[in-house]
């Protein structure tokens, strides 16, 4: 398996794989299918986000999402969000989603920021907190329910 940067040409197998994780969510059916266009990225993301693939050979099994470039405030301090997080089924259970973030960690803290920022799905809060992210409490109503930080320096 490697890590690499995404690239335009990857969208199609990267929105296959959050596809491919999305409905293996337990969740309702239908709910899943209205959340995979919801989920899924664009060229345009491209301008905003920075891509981590994870790759077998060129099969993309994992893909991270993360915002390199604008800072985010929290109660914890300064640090970038990690927007996405996805792995192909048959490639879940085996510690790359935490290879992965731990390369967005790597590039996160050579930045010089305090941490990164996850605000997840409610499928992905038992992962989250599997890989020792600590849970952030809403501070007002229209904050996002499920936020997770993960302390880069203290």
């Amino acid at each position: 398996m490697s890590i690499c940067n995404g690239k335009h040409t990857d969208l199609t197998q990267i929105n296959q794989v959050i596809a491919q994780a999305v409905m293996a969510w337990p969740m309702p059916e239908r709910i899943k299918r209205l959340s995979v266009p919801v989920l899924s990225y664009d060229s345009e993301d491209f301008k905003h986000y920075q891509f981590l693939l994870l790759k077998k050979v060129d099969l993309i099994v994992g893909v991270a999402v993360w915002n390199a470039k604008t800072s985010v405030m929290t109660s914890r301090g300064t640090g970038r969000l990690l927007h996405g997080l996805y792995i192909a089924p048959a490639f879940q259970g085996r510690g790359y989603g935490q290879q992965l973030m731990g390369q967005i960690f790597a590039e996160a803290g050579a930045l010089g920021v305090d941490g990164v920022l996850v605000k997840a799905e409610r499928p992905a809060i038992g992962f989250f907190k599997h890989c020792g992210l600590q849970s952030l409490p809403a501070s007002n109503d229209t904050d996002y329910p499920y936020q997770f930080w993960h302390q880069l320096k203290s």
